[in-house]
């Protein structure tokens, strides 16, 4: 609802107005750079309003406004301008305004006696809030002189100031907060559900008014102490999903990572994540224990979370998950489930089966006739597609999963010293930078031996020609007089047949890496990719981080019966590494 309304008719909703947590504290009183105030500005606008007899138009406000309260999602400052201008005035009718971010300071408000204020503000004062709310009674004394009739300034206040009044549902707050504070303060669901957190868990349960009054007391103080460890503690895990390392493993830029919505997921009946949705499912009836229970399970979830990120070989795992399966979500929540744990032995099916291509309802699928039929199905496709010998031009991508998988599976079978410690770590973190790089350091497939090297004859009706990998013509006494050159025939061992596009003569590199290869001869590529940089401030063989290919690099030779042999034994641990 936006109407324009007065601040008669504002008052006049007989509603608290609630301040929550995520709200900045009162901050009207503080100078700007040309030595203005908000208080001082705002009390001249209404007096001369007041001696001219005109109305006064002042910034609206936006809130979500339920049967009890109204909770300010902007407009806080102003309201707490004329909650304490209306007490200074000795408003009769009911004004109650709650301050959700300090206990301390809702207490001030409440307890303001209109004939016994203390007009002074102390650098002693501990709240940043008292200290203003002080400083605003004392600039609004000083601005009220003493021909002024208080009761007609207060009758004006309430007829004549008006302001847009604009009621929005819970689902547009995030948006219409940040656009009125121009991004200044970005809010997102996971705040607004940060902040009905924090109220519920230092509410005070149906048995409070029953206690003793010391009791109360302590009770108080603990409410107060458990919701200054959980921001804390939320602020902790905000800080840890917003690491760069972190965002890049889980590939989120949301503001709480996967925390919430995976928790949110893991009870809820599939409706789209909102604070609405999230209250109503993990917050239910509004009490306290709901909402230290769901604390509580948020905090189990998040250690998971960092568990993993912890452990290399869970990392790496995940990491490779996240960037071929094709849900990815459906994965995080299958994986961080707070009823059920997941073993690593069963992530490592997971991991296994997704290189496969396997989907992630068939993956999870208890072992029957029809996983098993599926299973094999997808198996033997891409075995196929891997035993092409034209592999680099017909199915690359399944040439990059395989080198994927492979260098990821070097690294994790490292072990790795950490801090000088005398136990090792199991498995080396995998830099997942060449999978999701889109520039020239993306990913590329390389020909171990310079496919431009490598000729065939290509029959032309009653004769023939000769061309190299690279599908240009060739002439026939280049390829034969020229030791760089070998026969796409020589692709030969033992009964194994190859060719230079067959996985037996492909790596995984960086885009810039096999740029700097250019077409260089084996041993040619071999120096460049094991020699010492001397360039300066040029990164350079980033790909040495890439065990597999280090390895096939290392070879004391490389030719084609060292291509069809590694495509032997490439096959080999496919088959292996499946049972087969």
């Amino acid at each position: 609802m936006n109407v324009t309304i007065t601040l008669q008719d504002y008052l006049a909703k007989n509603k608290a107005f609630y301040i929550p947590n995520y709200q900045r504290g009162y901050v009207w009183g503080k100078r700007n750079l040309k030595g203005k105030d908000s208080v001082s500005y705002m009390m001249e606008s209404l007096l001369n309003g007041y001696r001219n007899d005109t109305d006064i138009f002042i910034q609206g406000v936006t809130v979500l406004e339920n049967n009890t309260q109204i909770i300010l999602i902007d407009g806080q400052q102003r309201t707490t301008f004329f909650y304490l201008l209306l007490k200074f005035l000795e408003y009769k009718a009911a004004f109650t305004i709650h301050y959700g971010i300090r206990s301390e300071s809702d207490n001030f408000l409440s307890n303001i006696d209109c004939h016994n204020i203390n007009y002074t503000e102390s650098a002693d004062d501990k709240f940043q809030d008292i200290f203003f709310f002080k400083k605003t009674l004392r600039l609004i004394r000083d601005q009220l002189s003493e021909d002024i009739d208080k009761e007609a300034f207060l009758s004006y206040l309430l007829d004549r100031v008006k302001f847009l009044y604009i009621d929005i549902p819970y689902e547009r707050a995030v948006k219409v907060f940040s656009m009125m504070n121009g991004n200044k303060a970005e809010m997102q669901q996971e705040e607004l559900i940060k902040a009905e957190l924090l109220r519920l868990s230092s509410l005070n349960d149906s048995t409070f008014e029953y206690k003793p009054e010391k009791e109360k007391y302590a009770i108080e103080w603990d409410n107060n102490m458990l919701r200054s460890r959980y921001a804390r503690e939320w602020d902790k895990w905000l800080q840890w999903w917003n690491r760069e390392d972190v965002k890049s493993l889980f590939k989120t830029d949301n503001v709480m990572g996967l925390l919430i919505s995976t928790y949110y997921h893991s009870i809820s009946k599939g409706q789209a994540l909102s604070y609405a949705e999230f209250r109503d499912c993990c917050l239910k009836e509004g009490m306290p224990i709901n909402a230290k229970k769901t604390f509580y399970n948020l905090r189990c979830l998040q250690k998971q979370f960092e568990d993993a990120f912890n452990s290399p070989i869970v990392y790496n795992k995940i990491g490779a998950i996240i960037r071929i399966i094709n849900n990815k979500d459906a994965f995080i929540r299958w994986f961080f489930n707070i009823k059920k744990k997941i073993s690593l032995d069963e992530l490592d099916r997971y991991y296994r089966l997704a290189f496969i291509q396997m989907t992630h309802n068939e993956i999870i699928e208890q072992e029957s006739e029809a996983s098993e039929e599926i299973f094999n199905k997808k198996f033997n496709q891409l075995y196929d597609c891997l035993e092409d010998n034209n592999l680099y031009n017909k199915n690359p991508q399944m040439a990059f999963q395989l080198l994927l998988r492979l260098n990821i599976d070097e690294d994790n079978k490292q072990n790795v010293d950490e801090d000088n410690k005398a136990e090792k770590v199991k498995g080396r973190f995998f830099d997942f930078s060449i999978w999701d790089r889109k520039d020239s350091r993306g990913r590329s497939l390389e020909h171990i031996y310079p496919k431009s090297r490598v000729w065939h004859k290509e029959n032309t009706g009653d004769s023939y020609i000769i061309k190299n990998g690279n599908g240009d013509i060739c002439d026939i006494e280049t390829v034969q007089n020229d030791s760089l050159y070998i026969s796409r025939e020589s692709c030969k061992w033992n009964e194994e047949i190859a060719s230079e596009h067959s996985i037996g003569n492909l790596v995984l590199l960086y885009k810039d890496d096999n740029s700097a290869f250019n077409d260089s001869s084996y041993d040619e590529k071999k120096s460049l990719f094991f020699k010492n940089n001397v360039e300066k401030n040029k990164d350079i063989f980033k790909s040495r981080h890439l065990l597999h290919t280090i390895y096939k690099f290392a070879n004391p030779k490389w030719d084609g019966e060292e291509i069809a042999k590694n495509k032997y034994f490439t096959l080999k641990e496919f088959r292996e590494y499946y049972g087969k």
